[in-house]
């Protein structure tokens, strides 16, 4: 059994230090491109001869319309089933040739609200690497392939991911969301979609989605390491500036969580659910 609480919003929030922004990093480049496209560059030698590479989507399953339910999620898997610089599996085969080891430090989580890409721990002495690196997340931005035969190979491992992950806890707290968001999408989208949608979806609904959301204004790159910021930065504005901003773009909404009076809570249960769970929000 679980049990699930929300109490009302705390009015006196901006009063809260707790609540405050946090002050930004002085050693951090941060710029944006003409196109939109932020970028965040940090020099950091430790460990010495490593660099993280990020590109984050502000582009999350809360976007999706009920038609598309895990299409977000499913988008991020295809982002290693080839792109236009590194077709098939060319993407994970290199970046494992340099020690890169996929699922460890390749890898890339699906959020309610972003989706976040990360190469880590990449030993960056060769200047190549670096730039080999900053193409992927360049390809990830613009450039996936999305191909048939990739799209419906994955199906299956998606299916296969939502069927590990519908235990007791997952199962009780779908049930339980529409009551603890109501009148708000935040109930209704988790991640992982629904698998008649997965199983079934024309590949343009994948590519149309694509095209709408994964575009520069919502897009930000982040490399973090022993790097040359100069350098870096450069490269950035080299391989990013010529993605373009689609024409008459779909405003990004931020979904509201409304008011209410009261405390709202759900309380559910499984078969499978063997403790008792108590969480408060």
């Amino acid at each position: 059994m679980v049990f699930m609480a929300l109490p009302g919003i705390i009015r006196a929030q901006d009063q809260n230090p707790m609540l405050q922004p946090l002050p930004v990093d002085t050693a951090v480049r941060i710029g944006k491109l003409p196109n939109g496209l932020t970028y965040y560059i940090r020099h950091n030698e430790y460990p010495k001869g490593q660099a993280d590479f990020y590109i984050a989507q502000n582009v999350g399953s809360i976007l999706e319309e009920d038609s598309q339910s895990g299409l977000a999620h499913f988008l991020e898997h295809m982002c290693f089933n080839g792109t236009t610089n590194f077709p098939g599996n060319l993407l994970r085969d290199w970046l494992e040739s340099i020690g890169v080891k996929f699922g460890a430090n390749l890898n890339a989580y699906t959020g309610v609200d972003e989706t976040v890409y990360n190469i880590s721990n990449v030993p960056v002495a060769r200047e190549s690497v670096q730039d080999s690196c900053l193409l992927i997340l360049h390809d990830w931005a613009n450039d996936l392939t999305l191909a048939p035969e990739e799209i419906d190979k994955e199906r299956g491992v998606i299916h296969e991911e939502w069927r590990r992950s519908m235990q007791g806890q997952m199962r009780i707290l779908e049930k339980i969301l529409p009551d603890l968001y109501p009148d708000s999408k935040y109930g209704h989208h988790l991640p992982i979609g629904k698998m008649e949608i997965v199983d079934n979806f024309p590949y343009q609904a994948l590519r149309d989605y694509y095209e709408k959301w994964y575009r520069p204004d919502q897009q930000a790159v982040i490399v973090v390491g022993d790097i040359d910021v100069d350098r870096i930065e450069g490269k950035i504005k080299e391989m990013f500036s010529s993605i373009e901003m689609p024409e008459n773009a779909a405003e990004r909404v931020y979904t509201p969580v409304p008011d209410h009076k009261g405390t709202l809570y759900g309380i559910g249960s499984d078969p499978e659910q063997k403790n008792l769970v108590a969480q408060m929000m």
